[in-house]
């Protein structure tokens, strides 16, 4: 199994709940099907079109960020503004940008989920 798709709850993004219990896990869990989506084997692929996939990928992350309110989570605020970023990498195709910043959103979003009670 490829550990960098394994999430905080152990999961792969294919086996993680489909329906998240707040706003900040529906983004995690939408920043791990990205991930998933835009990984080099994915891109590899001849029967994938990658502007597609990325393009897909782009708007799931931005419904996702319309559905999450930071509040005075800082970790969950820059996670968000690590994902906006990733989302605007997507758009033009600058996929390796957008991993590493949504590799970036995710240890946020572990550091949110470690402050919540």
């Amino acid at each position: 199994m490829n550990t960098e798709l394994v999430s905080r709850t152990g999961l792969v993004p294919e086996q993680a709940n489909p329906i998240p219990t707040s706003p900040a896990d529906a983004l995690e869990v939408a920043v791990e099907r990205v991930l998933a989506a835009v990984r080099p084997s994915n891109l590899a692929d001849p029967l994938s079109d990658p502007l597609s996939g990325a393009l897909t990928a782009e708007q799931s992350l931005r419904d996702a960020l319309r559905r999450t309110e930071v509040g005075s989570d800082d970790a969950l605020g820059q996670a968000v503004a690590c994902a906006e970023a990733a989302a605007e990498h997507l758009r033009y195709l600058e996929l390796q940008e957008a991993r590493l910043l949504l590799v970036a959103a995710r240890g946020q979003l572990v550091r949110s989920h470690s402050r919540r009670p």
